[in-house]
């Protein structure tokens, strides 16, 4: 009796440590509930930079309504609505972007889209576009690989009904492992953990970067303005709207008080040339202006904040320009 009563209390105690497991396993971030943090932890520990927006949000601003109430812009919505079965608006909630070390002098980025879809009609389009579709079967997921003449191949996934995985398909394997649990998770990057704690991730867009000493170093080789950005080591960046404001903030680290102003006074320069170059568009030169340039012993900062009337302004510029000059892109017919 008794050792029967010891092997239902070891049944017992295995299946409350199955329980709080299944507790702790990672779920799917779910459409429309999921936040900025789901997504990150889906990316391998060797990302070394990450970009993360908060679609759904910045598409409730006033500016965005602005502009997605254009007559122009609206169609091109409708059109694509049609298309895929997704509206913007309504269906794409978080997008979360990562970097991951080049390989072969390939670049590796992914992107994790958050959104509510419908996988048979974004499906079909493909392979409307592409009758030869290929199909990589990886772990427990398969990779569509898109049409493309050289690498990298981009490849997406649609991982499940709330999330899609697209980018460099070496990029896409490397999320899928971090899934399957065959690969260790963005979480146990202890030094871009630990940039983002000084990044503002409350912002609608952000981003991390841990920038590679060779390639800093490489780039300030390739051409002698670039001399000043060789001791950078981390870039963050945040972006957000606050009454009626594009609030921005971005800041350069790695350099010490002498290296820090001096790629503040070389972005001094560039705005002062900028300001020449843009003389004709008066909206382009009220935010070069705008621009705050500083450096202290720990890092290098560029700001603004532009107000909606003056994002306005610049729209209507940019959509003029554009107008005026795309029949000078064209291809002329035979």
């Amino acid at each position: 009796m008794k050792r029967n009563n010891f092997f239902l209390s070891g049944i017992v105690i295995l299946l409350v440590l199955a329980l709080f497991a299944c507790a702790r396993q990672a779920k799917a971030p779910q459409a429309g509930q999921a936040k900025i943090a789901d997504l990150l932890r889906l990316l391998p520990k060797e990302t070394q930079g990450v970009f993360a927006w908060d679609v759904h949000r910045s598409l409730t601003t006033s500016v965005a309504r602005r502009s997605l109430e254009d007559k122009e812009v609206a169609a091109k919505i409708r059109e694509f609505q049609e298309q895929t079965g997704l509206d913007p608006e309504k269906d794409v909630f978080l997008l979360v972007g990562g970097l991951m070390p080049a390989t072969a002098g390939q670049a590796k980025a992914v992107a994790l889209i958050n959104l509510r879809y419908d996988q048979e009609k974004i499906l079909s389009l493909l392979k409307q576009k592409d009758p030869e579709l290929k199909e990589i079967v990886y772990g427990q997921k398969t990779i569509y690989q898109l049409k493309e003449e050289k690498p990298p191949y981009p490849g997406i996934i649609f991982y499940d009904s709330s999330n899609i995985f697209f980018g460099e398909i070496e990029a896409v394997k490397a999320v899928i492992d971090v899934t399957e649990k065959k690969a260790e998770s963005f979480l146990q990057n202890n030094e871009l953990n630990s940039l983002i704690k000084s990044t503002n991730t409350n912002a609608m867009v952000w981003s991390a970067f841990l920038l590679p000493p060779e390639a800093m170093a490489n780039l300030a080789k390739s051409n002698p303005m670039f001399s000043s950005v060789e001791h950078l080591r981390s870039l963050i960046m945040s972006f957000d709207y606050k009454n009626k404001n594009l609030v921005a903030e971005i800041k350069a680290m790695g350099g010490d008080e002498a290296q820090n102003k001096q790629v503040a006074e070389f972005l001094t320069g560039i705005r002062a040339m900028g300001s020449m170059a843009a003389s004709k568009y008066p909206e382009a030169v009220e935010v070069l202006n705008r621009l705050e340039i500083t450096s202290s012993p720990q890092h290098v900062s560029l700001a603004f904040s532009l107000p909606e009337d003056l994002l306005i302004k610049l729209g209507d510029r940019m959509k003029k320009e554009v107008e005026a000059n795309l029949p000078k892109l064209k291809p002329k017919e035979d």
